[in-house]
């Protein structure tokens, strides 16, 4: 197993082969949630179910909460009748729309985890699912804070059929996981993009900057390894990549196609604090914030000096050096 996920960082940054001997030794610290391209004995990646077993599948409610859970048992009770090699009812045709319904009417994790359970019947109809469904699946899981569930259903297609086939989505899945969840939990998202084909994670800034601060933020001494290398591939894509300002208004961060940048910056901040904490300086990061907000730092020395406390020629700072104090490295 662990020769599979070395394998797949060595596709995701260019790690020097003495490297990957160590990041070995990460991969078997941090196996609980190790991903394996032979197939389970039902069919899966290896992506254990123990994560999320305290989310129960709800068959029916005899009560109902609202109508919207109304609505949601409803529509997914007609599902499970009409899809499966042998169909409860004949009369009436499932749409594929209602995949995306189901997930807009589901109300919490229990919800979405008796929908995962109906992916199995569609797929035994030969029916697949769409990009979209994957998005708007992920996104739920996201926004209903069982990201686990997800990481559950694409890490096993054989059984359910939904494929992380959008890029978006991918990205979407490693934002739910980087802040709050182990390191093997983001490893494990990570190598789901080289399974589906899709782009490396170190050719996305946003993503990478998400895997960094997910290494940085880890307890195991072996993650600083791995870190290290995705270190230097991030700072690269910096250099590469002209800075914009963070979008103030509402409606503007309220749109999914600005999320990737909000989350790049979320993500950059993440890792300003964390080094800040370990004593470590993150200047390449203050600069490159401060150039997306049309701000001119002093040198780097002179603002080391200032950050230990230093007065410098008892002269009144200009505006980029307020800029400094606020960003400081």
């Amino acid at each position: 197993m662990a020769s599979v996920l070395v394998g797949a960082a060595r596709r995701y940054a260019p790690v020097h082969a003495s490297r990957l001997t160590k990041c070995s030794v990460l991969m078997k610290q941090i196996h609980a949630s190790q991903l394996s391209r032979r197939a389970s004995k039902d069919g899966g990646l290896g992506i254990p179910d123990e994560p999320v077993s305290q989310i129960t599948p709800t068959d029916s409610l005899p009560k109902y909460s609202n109508s919207r859970e109304r609505k949601f048992h409803d529509l997914l009770q007609f599902v499970r009748d009409r899809t499966g090699r042998v169909k409860v009812v004949k009369s009436g045709q499932v749409r594929t729309t209602a995949w995306l319904r189901l997930f807009q009417l589901a109300g919490k994790a229990e919800h979405l985890a008796a929908v995962a359970e109906t992916f199995p019947l569609w797929r035994e109809l030969g029916k697949s699912f769409t990009p979209l469904d994957t998005e708007m699946f992920v996104r739920r899981c996201e926004e209903l804070d069982c990201p686990l569930l997800a990481l559950k259903v694409f890490g096993n297609h054989p059984k359910y059929g939904l494929a992380l086939s959008s890029f978006p989505a991918a990205r979407t899945l490693l934002h739910s996981l980087y802040q709050k969840y182990p390191l093997e939990n983001v490893i494990a998202a990570v190598s789901l993009f080289g399974v589906n084909n899709l782009s490396p994670v170190t050719n996305d800034l946003a993503g990478c900057a998400m895997l960094y601060a997910a290494c940085l933020r880890s307890k195991n001494k072996h993650a600083s390894l791995l870190g290290r290398d995705i270190r230097m591939v991030l700072q690269s894509l910096l250099r590469d990549t002209t800075p914009s300002p963070e979008p103030k208004e509402k409606y503007l961060r309220a749109r999914y196609s600005v999320k990737p940048d909000l989350w790049l910056l979320e993500a950059l901040m993440d890792i300003k604090k964390t080094k800040r904490d370990q004593g470590r300086g993150s200047w390449w990061i203050t600069e490159w914030i401060a150039r997306g907000e049309g701000h001119v730092l002093p040198p780097l020395a002179e603002r080391r000096y200032q950050a230990r406390g230093g007065k410098h020629l008892q002269k009144e700072l200009t505006p980029a050096r307020n800029v400094t104090q606020q960003l400081r490295a």
